[in-house]
């Protein structure tokens, strides 16, 4: 086991998590921090969040690997890319677990 991949999957995934949650928050009190939007604004504004989103996502969670795959190391990306997918797995488990505690 690869311990410095272990810790870069971890942060890298950890960052993610954190991003979701921050843009989980803003997207849950909109209509706290924007008022009531009824414009054609709205739409677009929520796809180029969405858009950003899969990308800032993409490249916190599978960046790692696809660097070591440019690089040459296969077998470290396709480990980089596992233990990433796990660590997101994992924070899924606990936010599913969090939400029925507090049900």
């Amino acid at each position: 086991m690869d311990k410095k991949l272990l810790l870069k999957s971890f942060r890298n995934t950890t960052a993610a998590a954190v991003y979701i949650f921050g843009v989980s928050q803003i997207m849950n009190n909109g209509d706290k921090i924007f008022g009531e939007v009824d414009n054609m604004f709205a739409p677009f504004v929520f796809l180029l969040l969405f858009s950003l989103s899969a990308a800032v996502v993409g490249g916190l969670v599978l960046g790692e690997s696809v660097m070591l795959f440019l690089d040459n190391k296969k077998r470290e990306s396709i480990t980089a890319a596992i233990y990433s997918v796990a660590f997101l797995g994992l924070y899924t488990l606990l936010g599913i677990i969090i939400l029925i505690a507090l049900k």
